[in-house]
């Protein structure tokens, strides 16, 4: 069986500035206005906050990365070790990816989890 055909390079690269795009986001999340009425919002009488609205660009976002990052890993498993060192160099930027991905995830459910709507 021959070897799986390899993520090109920028795709790694991708991984790694996305990732750090959705820490940003994630970020910024913390400081947009939230709700102030969540059930006039859900009983569609008042429009959603901007937190709200703001909400699933870095949801999905870190979902997007998170599978960039293990593409660009899963990709690379059969080749011969010791791997040259352009492939060491994207699998390091997979791997910033998606550790910056878990990043965004763990302060957005934080925040979320200790500021939430009560």
């Amino acid at each position: 069986m021959p070897n799986p055909t390899l993520a090109p390079a920028w795709l790694a690269l991708l991984t790694a500035w996305l990732g750090l795009l959705m820490v940003a986001a994630s970020i910024v999340f913390i400081f947009l206005p939230g709700s102030r009425d969540p059930r006039a919002e859900l009983e569609h009488l008042r429009q959603y906050s901007l937190a709200d609205r703001f909400l699933p660009l870095p949801i999905y976002g870190i979902a997007i990365v998170l599978f960039l990052g293990i593409v660009v890993l899963w990709q690379m498993r059969k080749e011969s070790r010791p791997l040259p060192d352009a492939l060491v160099a994207q699998r390091l930027q997979a791997w910033c990816g998606i550790a910056f991905a878990l990043l965004a995830a763990a302060i957005i459910y934080i925040h979320v989890a200790l500021r939430g709507p009560r």
